[in-house]
């Protein structure tokens, strides 16, 4: 299947027929992006924006692989998901595997905190098949921890994106505050926020304290670009 065959009743059935966390680990904030929400991000990024075709795309936080697959089947040239889990990388891989992406997808195990992305990066680049690195030609999605457990985890992964990406789409909680936050810490980073695009997200009861069986929250989708000097 590619981007010009595949509706999005088709991915979202993919999506929810993937293996998930098992269990998930709260001290990586581990949550799943919902397979409507997923399909509602790749037909914004591809279809919309025309951000796939010819791109590498990064995703950051892959865990078990919902936008890793996604990204695969809606046209990118290939996908490197990366986390810090192994056992969610194992589960990504099979899930990868089931759909016959091997050759679309890589998975990589780093610790965007104490790593440098570009050096994770560079030891991964085929250039081959790729050709020489370069940042335009590679595209970031990324729905990171919201900064629970680790205080600031979100905002390390916007940093560590920028730093190889020519467009980054970053997913967080939609809130009047939040996006002053961001759109600061962002203009910081050196980057601009070009457009945001709100998303209804599921989150199933997860962990022993979610009280209910599933709860919708508001979300914000950021296509972030780096300033050009």
């Amino acid at each position: 299947m590619t981007a010009y065959n595949l509706k999005k009743s088709e991915l979202i059935n993919i999506i929810q027929g993937l293996k998930t966390f098992n269990p998930p680990k709260i001290r990586y904030e581990q949550y799943i992006t919902d397979a409507i929400t997923t399909a509602d991000i790749f037909f914004h990024i591809g279809f919309e924006q025309q951000d796939l075709e010819n791109r590498i795309v990064l995703d950051l936080g892959c865990g078990t692989g919902n936008l890793t697959v996604a990204a695969a089947l809606m046209g990118a040239d290939h996908v490197i998901g990366l986390d810090v889990d192994p056992d969610a990388l194992a589960i990504c891989k099979e899930n990868v595997k089931s759909l016959e992406l091997d050759t679309k997808v890589s998975c990589i195990q780093a610790d965007l905190q104490k790593e440098d992305l570009r050096e994770i990066i560079s030891r991964s680049w085929r250039s081959d098949d790729w050709g020489e690195f370069s940042p335009e030609t590679i595209v970031t999605v990324t729905n990171p921890p919201f900064g629970v457990k680790v205080r600031g985890a979100d905002t390390i992964f916007l940093k560590q994106a920028l730093k190889v990406s020519s467009v980054v789409y970053s997913l967080h909680l939609a809130h009047p505050k939040g996006r002053d936050f961001l759109n600061q810490k962002i203009s910081q980073l050196g980057a601009r926020v070009d457009l945001i695009f709100p998303l209804s997200l599921v989150l199933k009861h997860t962990y022993h304290f979610h009280s209910k069986k599933q709860k919708r929250v508001t979300a914000d989708l950021y296509r972030i670009l780096p300033l050009t000097e």
